[in-house]
């Protein structure tokens, strides 16, 4: 028995067992797609043609809206010219529905007043009818609350224009108290960062919006206007002259990212993305438990006749292949747990079925160095200098076979939208794991069993009688 063989062996199975162990011990697990726990899943499409730039900051602008909905692995993914968010366990869809596609709200606001997240709504100095009808809470409920429970919920709401609204900042540490919108970000032309000893965020207002700017300027002079974005306050600078001109530029206490991030605000409230619904499902919690159910006992019935299968036909090769998918399910496992947790990658029912999928072309690779052993068998050879001879040709056709998954995978993955993507990704990850698992575990475990556990009696890898073609 070569050496070489056993120390694959006891590494593949230690670095398998290993993440495996790790894995568990993190306490890290699939993060499940909307169909297997049910949720709501919206695929959103440009109205209107955008850049790659616009496109990419109005996906961050719905991750943000949707983190702000409270969504737990919300999966929110580009997929060509279209946007698919899928939210697993959302409790109130339709405001999840109606949060993510609605378009970016810019508005400056002049600030009345800022005040800790925490203040009573009493020490604004209104009467509680005025915060009852600013808050739409009953005002015998007030004097419970902090600022930080009556924000006023708007998202591009037509209907908090043009009133007094209370809006946090982005730490949630203070809340606002905001005059109605002066202008929004239809006024503004472009907006860019630079630094010129400090970062500054430099403003350039189209025609309509520079005489807008102007006249908050001149009533507003030596007061801070909060520039806000769905509700969140992204700055409030201090006017410092009464005419612009149609330029302005915003300064401050800026890092270099916060004064790039303000610019894109302002240049993207100018040019919001309008998104349309290709499409809206939902899936109840019962209906993703019962699918999850439903698949479970499918993918164990199917893999118990797999493996019985393969322990009927070929006897103690069989049982190889039970331990390879053993060590590629455990492999496989450990990969989908880390990309949940790290990377927020949920497993939906096609990803599901990519993986089921994946089953088959792990056998395949095994029957195809099998049949190769028992043809080599036939001719004449010894089954432990077949087990060696023909592993270099078996697995030559192993990786083309495979290439051709992989292929597909790819063409899927790149051509497709949707949950399709997740079937490709992971037929394709568990192909890749078939091609290393079938060299450096399958191969040398064959041929140890074939050394020591078969010898000279074929009957163990499931050949009845041997019919000799060439005598060795």
């Amino acid at each position: 028995m070569r050496r070489s063989h056993l120390i694959s062996l006891i590494l593949v199975v230690a670095m398998s067992a290993s993440a495996f162990v790790a894995v568990l011990s993190a306490g890290w697990a699939p993060v499940l797609g909307v169909q297997l726990q049910g949720g709501v899943e919206v695929v959103l499409r440009p109205a209107n043609e955008v850049s790659e730039e616009q496109f990419e900051r109005a996906i961050e602008i719905i991750r943000n809206r949707v983190d702000a909905i409270g969504v737990a692995e919300p999966d929110i993914t580009r997929q060509g010219n279209q946007v698919v968010i899928q939210l697993p366990g959302v409790k109130d869809k339709q405001r999840a529905v109606d949060l993510v596609g609605q378009t970016a709200a810019l508005e400056f606001r002049p600030v009345a007043g800022i005040y800790p997240a925490e203040t009573n709504p009493a020490d604004l100095g209104l009467s509680s009818e005025s915060l009852a009808l600013l808050t739409d809470i009953d005002s015998d409920s007030l004097t419970e609350l902090t600022l930080s429970d009556i924000i006023t919920d708007s998202n591009g709401d037509e209907d908090t224009v043009d009133s007094e609204v209370l809006f946090t900042d982005k730490a949630g540490a203070y809340v606002y108290f905001l005059n109605a919108s002066e202008l929004t970000g239809d006024a503004v032309e472009n907006a860019a960062a630079t630094f010129e000893g400090q970062w500054i965020v430099n403003v350039e207002f189209n025609d309509e919006g520079a005489a807008g700017f102007d006249r908050m300027a001149s009533a507003y002079f030596g007061q801070q206007v909060a520039i806000a974005l769905d509700g969140v306050v992204e700055s409030s600078p201090t006017i410092n002259a009464q005419e612009f001109g149609g330029t302005a530029v915003i300064s401050g206490s800026f890092t270099e990212q916060e004064a790039k991030d303000l610019a894109l605000v302002l240049r993207f409230g100018a040019l919001p993305v309008e998104f349309e619904q290709d499409d809206v499902r939902t899936v109840s919690a019962t209906l993703g438990d019962g699918t999850l159910r439903a698949g479970v006992i499918a993918g164990i019935v199917g893999l118990g006749l797999v493996a019985l299968y393969m322990l009927f036909y070929y006897k103690l090769l069989g049982l190889v292949a039970v331990c390879s998918l053993a060590i590629s399910g455990s492999i496989l496992w450990s990969i989908i747990a880390w990309l949940g947790e790290r990377q927020g990658l949920a497993l939906t029912l096609a990803g599901a079925t990519g993986i089921i999928v994946s089953i088959g072309v792990q056998v395949d690779s095994n029957i195809v160095y099998y049949e190769r052993i028992k043809e080599e068998v036939r001719r004449g050879r010894a089954v432990r200098t077949a087990a060696e001879k023909t592993f270099s040709g078996a697995f030559s056709t192993i990786v083309w076979a495979d290439l051709a998954s992989l292929i597909s995978a790819a063409v899927l993955y790149q051509l497709t939208t949707g949950t399709v993507r997740g079937f490709a990704l992971y037929l394709g990850i568990a192909t890749l794991i078939d091609i290393a698992v079938s060299y450096f575990f399958m191969r040398p475990l064959v041929v140890v069993i074939a050394r020591k556990l078969v010898g000279e009696k074929p009957k163990r890898i499931g050949m009845s009688h041997i019919d000799a073609e060439v005598t060795q």
